[in-house]
């Protein structure tokens, strides 16, 4: 195959569209383009699990169900390429709606010409690429604060609690979005430790209530920390509200119940368990049977009942510990 050969996957149940399509492509000149075409949201599936594609040309108008109503189907389920909504319906209340739900681009079959359809292509896997190389980027970012926290504090369970939350995340039958949010925010929970005195941090007595301040204010600079990430809009609740409690007595806003972010509460409860299991230097390390009791006493006071019996069972089954 042409190395420079772009694989586009057309799901369309109309074979006059196909026939349409594929002939515009192939009349456009600065690109060469293969297009495979399925027509439903199931072949299109086994096609893509098969033999994988560079984009997606995905019909509004599908048998069984539309094409966002998939596209937010699928992308919780499979690594989907950059899609373009294709739809015969002029509606720019659609086009907004397939861009709110990852589209890269949606346009009307009406105006299609090789060139608008073809240069459209190419600017969504440009789009695609240019994203991805800022998801590596963030990566990057995200593995050195990681590293330069726990340099500050070795106490700090970045990776483990990320671990911990993503075993949570994927019982809870949680997307592979969330469960990635969900190991990003376990990594940085406790970043905006960097911005408190390392004396306090290690500190092996109790606390002065001036330090206890300095302390709860890591939650807001952590989050201020991560604001340049692309995702800081998505782990900012995480890190920020992590030692929210259920009964609002937590901080830093007292949000209570359903009110704290899903995400939050899990990653508190991973944090809550990690903390009671790892030696601190103002006390010795419990053992997990022991963490756990304490994790089920506060459960529906402190922490979500519901995350709390998840992690209890998880440890009953070995896959935490």
């Amino acid at each position: 195959m042409n190395s420079s050969e772009i694989r586009v996957l057309l799901v369309d149940d109309n074979p006059d569209d196909v026939s349409i399509i594929r002939r515009l492509l192939a009349q456009y000149q600065r690109a060469n383009f293969q297009v495979l075409s399925a027509s439903s949201t199931g072949s299109c599936l086994e096609l893509l699990e098969a033999d994988g594609a560079d984009l997606l040309l995905l019909d509004y108008l599908l048998p069984a169900e539309d094409g966002i109503s998939f596209l937010r189907r699928a992308s919780a389920i499979v690594d989907l390429p950059p899609v373009i909504i294709v739809t015969g319906l002029a509606d720019h209340r659609l086009v907004a709606e397939a861009i709110r739900s990852g589209a890269s681009d949606c346009i009307y079959k009406s105006a299609m010409t090789s060139q608008t359809l073809g240069k459209a292509v190419q600017q969504a896997l440009a789009k695609f690429r240019h994203d991805a190389d800022l998801s590596r980027y963030d990566d990057n970012i995200v593995h050195a604060l990681a590293e330069t926290a726990q340099r500050v504090d070795p106490t700090a369970g970045g990776a483990r609690v990320a671990a911990i939350s993503v075993q949570l995340g994927l019982a809870l039958d949680l997307g592979d979005h969330q469960v990635c949010l969900l190991r990003v925010g376990g990594l940085l929970h406790d970043i905006g430790k960097l911005g408190v005195r390392r004396e306090v941090i290690c500190k092996p007595g109790p606390l002065t209530p001036d330090e206890e301040e300095e302390v709860r204010a890591h939650p807001l600079i952590g989050e201020r920390l991560c604001a340049p990430l692309r995702l800081s809009r998505e782990i900012g609740p995480m890190i920020r509200h992590h030692h929210e409690r259920w009964d609002g007595h937590g901080y830093v806003d007292g949000l209570a119940g359903q009110d704290i972010p899903f995400l939050a509460r899990i990653v508190g409860v991973a944090d809550a368990f990690d903390a009671m299991t790892m030696e601190r230097p103002y006390r010795s390390a419990l053992p997990a049977e022991e963490a756990l009791r304490q994790l089920e006493s506060g459960a529906g006071s402190q922490w979500d009942p519901e995350v709390v019996a998840v992690l209890v069972q998880l440890a009953k089954q070995g896959k935490v510990e």
